[in-house]
């Protein structure tokens, strides 16, 4: 299957202590003196298989605690393995690493018990860094779109929180993985989830917890329930619950639900065809596309024109490109020539391919195939030549 390629920035979870991304990981490692928290930082940056082979620009996903190499490499893995089955976009994943003091930048000033923390209250600081020192680096020196995706775990997730709560409009998804919302005695549930409830600007945000945490399940369905309660018409809200896991396993499940749900509508997993997961029939396309009583060039063409619009729309939403996939689109095509022998729709979807891909050489190889089975021997040499 082809593959639509994109870019992410990933913040992940609390990484295991003394674990190092070695040198000879599959991803590059950049450290630079940040003038907002005056000291040196790193970042790793891993990038799609096909980054390199293609002209594309892709969104962009924040991943914390990026030292982690378990978690970092489960991310990128899982990132992988989504993005070939469809339901997210390629990504490229910049994991940040922690500082000298992970605590203090990813939590607000400390109240109550919190104050056994005695270096806390840098989440604002840190924001900063992220926002206008990594962002803009990565933005710099890689093919990225605006889009722009945020995770964390644990003080991570809390500090995610605190973006979305202080910072509305940010970041196109927030994942908020097993967040800390015990901090201050269990106040900031609900002072983000009232701050979050008045945000304008559209957001995507999931919040998980696990049955085995002691102090968060408890303190993250009452952040939910809040904001359930609230119904904020731009923040598109889920919360995902994992009975059996504990504090340590939560992320791996988290970041592919949330991912999902972030990317959803632009998930081409529920899309007409991809939902069988196999060749269908004559019979099968004719339902899933509503094609009607007559499976003619005008009938398929509108099919698709509903579907490719129905996908701009989410794409819009999420600041991607809005065009269908090259992948997706070709294989409508090839089902348009080789299932409901219509030709003639079949080169109108290769076109399209044409015109959103100009640089890939198989969409005039398909388009080609098109017009020759129109009768059009002089059309698809031009195309194969090309």
């Amino acid at each position: 299957m082809r593959l639509w390629r994109t870019i992410f920035v990933i913040a992940l979870a609390p990484a295991a202590r003394g674990q190092a991304v070695p040198a000879n990981s599959p991803w590059l490692k950049e450290s630079f003196q940040s003038t907002k928290l005056d000291e040196q930082r790193t970042i790793y940056i891993a990038t799609p298989a096909n980054y390199h082979s293609s002209g594309e620009r892709y969104p962009v996903l924040v991943l914390l605690d990026a030292e982690d190499e378990p978690q970092f490499t489960a991310a990128v893995g899982n990132i992988a393995f989504l993005t070939n089955r469809g339901a997210i976009p390629s990504l490229l994943v910049v994991g940040v690493a922690n500082g000298k003091d992970r605590s203090h930048d990813m939590t607000p000033p400390a109240t109550g018990e919190s104050k056994k923390f005695r270096t806390a209250g840098g989440d604002s600081a840190f924001l900063g860094f992220i926002l206008d020192e990594v962002v803009p680096r990565v933005r710099s020196q890689y093919r990225a779109l605006p889009s722009t995706v945020l995770a964390g775990h644990s003080f991570g997730g809390l500090f995610a929180l605190h973006v979305a709560a202080t910072k509305p409009g940010a970041f196109n998804g927030i994942i908020a993985m097993s967040p800390s919302l015990w901090w201050n005695d269990s106040t900031v549930a609900l002072e983000y989830a009232n701050a979050i409830g008045k945000a304008a600007a559209p957001t995507r945000l999931l919040v998980t917890s696990g049955g085995l945490e002691r102090g968060i399940a408890f303190t993250t369905r009452r952040f939910a329930a809040r904001l359930d309660s609230i119904k904020p018409e731009g923040v598109a809200f889920a919360f995902r619950h994992y009975p059996d896991d504990s504090h340590r396993l939560t992320s791996v499940q988290s970041l592919m639900d949330g991912l999902r749900f972030v990317f959803a509508p632009v998930s081409l997993m529920t899309t007409p065809l991809q939902l069988l997961g196999r060749k269908p029939d004559l019979a099968e396309i004719v339902t899933l596309l509503a094609l009607g009583p007559t499976v003619d060039s005008a009938a398929i063409v509108n099919a698709i024109a509903r579907i490719e619009e129905s996908y701009g729309r989410g794409a819009r939403s999420l600041a991607l490109r809005q065009e269908m996939p090259e992948w997706a689109m070709q294989n409508y095509g090839d089902v348009a020539l080789q299932v409901l022998k219509v030709p003639s729709a079949a080169v109108w979807i290769f076109r399209r391919n044409v015109a959103n891909y100009p640089d890939s050489p198989d969409v005039y190889v398909s388009l080609g195939d098109g017009l020759l089975a129109t009768g059009d021997s002089a059309g698809a040499r031009a195309q194969f030549r090309k």
